[in-house]
């Protein structure tokens, strides 16, 4: 049996090849579709996952996400070799994935052919849950800025904002937030990820053939469209996302707490779901997709630089045939 190729720094280097081709054998396959539930925070498991194709996330009492599993990681390992521990976190397909799950059916047949796997899983185990403990402090003190921030800016709304200063932040067709409320939520998004370590994702998105519908359906088809990718926008992203409209057919998505993998995850499910909207010209066979660009900010650089890089990732992917995602 010819073995995956993993990442060099993949979990399973703690395993032999021989100790890797065993659990294989002795897992079942199971394939998950983007956003599919793999195992749900609470329930009560006995079997673990090995991710041989595509990504997974973790995350915490449905909130952001607090961790990506690529191939060649396994996670479930604690309920597999104590049944009926409570999962910790929920896990979820970000893209297409393929599991190897290995349940209590195959542990006897491992204890007696490999033990050294059983005292492996057991010692990361153990690294697990010093992690854990470690994670949970940091949880609480995320959750603690968070709520400072919820309270700041309820502070400031109840200040600050009227009905009307509201709007002006609101794309009118699509109900998204506009290019003000974009640059005024570009700085809070880059000391967040300056204040928890994490990443954010800048993602420019045009609508590929928008002028060809506009040209043959008039401009009320083209409007009908864009409040479709509006909602397709808005439900394909996270309360600590932004979408936002800048004007014709042009896009841009923030996305808070992701590394590069996971935010090249996302925007291909954001351009999967726009290509799915239904407007005006679908019966006519006028088919609407998106072409996206994409990139991560990087420490200490200013707004007009990350927006220009996500452009030229996106005139890139549109010479190469559209519909599709560059990244730089």
């Amino acid at each position: 049996m010819a073995l995956p190729s993993f990442p060099p720094d993949s979990p399973l280097y703690l395993f032999t090849e021989e100790e890797l081709r065993a659990v294989l054998a002795n897992g079942t396959e199971r394939i998950c579709a983007v956003d599919e539930i793999i195992l749900r925070e609470g329930d009560a498991g006995d079997s673990m996952f090995i991710v041989l194709e595509g990504f997974a996330g973790a995350r915490l009492e449905s909130g952001p996400m607090a961790r990506s599993y690529g191939p060649g990681s396994y996670f479930g390992e604690l309920s597999f070799i104590n049944p009926g521990h409570r999962r910790s976190a929920t896990i979820f397909a970000i893209t297409p994935v393929k599991l190897c799950v290995v349940d209590q059916a195959s542990i006897a047949s491992l204890q007696v052919s490999h033990p050294r796997i059983i005292f492996t899983l057991l010692r990361r185990a153990c690294a697990f849950l010093v992690d854990a403990e470690r994670q949970l402090i940091s949880d609480l003190r995320r959750r603690n800025s968070e709520l400072r921030d919820a309270l700041d800016a309820l502070a400031v709304t109840r200040a600050k904002l009227t009905d009307e200063e509201e709007r002006a932040r609101t794309d009118a067709v699509t109900g998204l937030s506009n290019r003000r409320a974009f640059d005024e939520a570009w700085p809070r998004f880059v000391e967040r990820s300056t204040r928890q370590g994490t990443g954010v994702a800048l993602l420019a998105m045009d609508l590929d053939s928008f002028k060809e519908l506009n040209d043959t359906l008039g401009h009320a088809a083209g409007d009908a469209l864009l409040q479709g990718v509006g909602r397709a926008l808005a439900q394909g992203v996270r309360r600590t996302d932004l979408p936002c409209r800048f004007g014709g057919d042009e896009f841009v998505v923030l996305l808070a707490d992701l590394d590069v993998g996971a935010a090249r995850a996302r925007a291909d499910a954001l351009r999967v779901a726009v290509g799915a909207v239904s407007h005006p010209g679908t019966e006519r066979g006028l088919r609407v997709t998106a072409t996206v660009g994409g990139t991560l900010y990087r420490p200490g650089e200013g707004m007009e630089a990350v927006l220009r890089r996500a452009d030229e990732a996106l005139y890139e992917a549109k010479r190469d045939g559209k519909n599709r995602v560059g990244w730089k």
